[in-house]
């Protein structure tokens, strides 16, 4: 009896020895603007990569989210709940939330991923493309709107005027559609873009397309993603093909097809850069990541085509890009 109590007095020994060995799961929290499918999809592409790098859920590394529910005033009383946290990073959806953070959170020595940004170099958070802030790097969104409006062309090869909405008042927005007028020039298109400030305006912005565009490529605009359904009502409505920089399940049959930057993998980038911090390579040694040729998908429907009285060109009819 006294040797059975030796042996599970050591064995407990040994477990605590190596609970206690055992370190705590680093906290990260991940703060978004708001919620909506796109970001999930970073979110999930963030976790996925993590996990492939060794951060499993529940041992390595736990997950907080929170979000502003796209409320400005809201963003900086949510920032201090996750500075209050302590956590080993954190991730920042969207460039008003990531501007806020610049601002917002006093301990700098909690470093910041971005993710869902298009130009951090314009918004602020990053001295050049070569190099991170002293406390922030991560993943951009910045798009080249060449092989996008290239591939409108393909899909409407009728296409001379080219619309899209886009919010005057957020960096994201000016960056694109900086982009967006050089490259439709290379490409001879005139573009005709309509500002919108307000999700509310959305459906009367819209409508000011009719007549005067043959295509509408929307651009990542915070404001108008969130309304894409309703954009894409109009768009049916006045009979104008509408393509997306984001792509949705839900909506694959509604509009004429999407050119995006894959927001999944927009994710697995930024979870590499949080993966490099982690193991103690500082921020502003970090180059934010630019996507490449391959982090691009490209859709086309026949059904949101069909929609607005246009139909598949026939060299494209066994593309791979067509949804089934």
């Amino acid at each position: 009896m006294r040797i059975k109590h030796l042996l599970g007095a050591a064995a407990f020994a040994l477990a605590s020895t190596v609970w206690a060995q055992t370190p705590a799961p680093k906290l990260i929290a991940i703060v978004s603007f708001g919620e909506h499918p796109a970001f999930t999809q970073i979110t999930d592409g963030f976790k996925a990569r993590m996990d492939q790098l060794g951060y499993h859920d529940g041992r390595q590394v736990t997950y907080d989210f929170m979000h502003a529910n796209f409320d400005r005033s809201l963003v900086p009383q949510i920032l201090q709940r996750a500075e209050a946290k302590k956590p080993a990073l954190i991730l920042g959806l969207t460039t008003p939330l990531n501007q806020a953070a610049v601002r917002g959170i006093k301990d700098k020595s909690i470093p910041i991923v971005f993710a869902s940004v298009v130009d951090p170099v314009a918004a602020g958070l990053v001295p050049d493309w070569q190099h991170g802030s002293t406390w922030s790097s991560g993943a951009s969104l910045l798009q080249n709107f060449e092989p996008s409006l290239a591939f409108v062309k393909q899909v409407v090869p009728s296409v001379k005027r080219i619309g899209t909405l886009y919010n005057p008042g957020e960096d994201n927005d000016k960056t694109n559609m900086d982009l967006y007028q050089k490259a439709a020039r290379k490409l001879g298109l005139e573009v005709v873009a309509v500002p919108v400030d307000n999700a509310n305006d959305i459906p009367q912005r819209a409508q000011s397309f009719a007549g005067k565009v043959d295509a509408i490529y929307q651009i990542q605009s915070n404001i108008v993603q969130t309304s894409i359904p309703v954009l894409a009502q109009v768009a049916r409505r006045i009979r104008v093909p509408l393509f997306n920089s984001v792509y949705s399940e839900k909506l694959k049959d509604q509009l004429a097809g999407f050119h995006a930057v894959s927001y999944l993998k927009n994710g697995e980038h930024a979870a590499d850069i949080a993966d490099r911090i982690l193991k103690g390579e500082k921020p502003a040694d970090i180059a934010p990541y630019v996507p490449k040729p391959a982090d691009f998908d490209s859709y086309i429907s026949p059904q949101g085509l069909q929609a607005v009285g246009l139909s598949v060109p026939p060299e494209l009819t066994n593309s791979p890009w067509i949804i089934k």
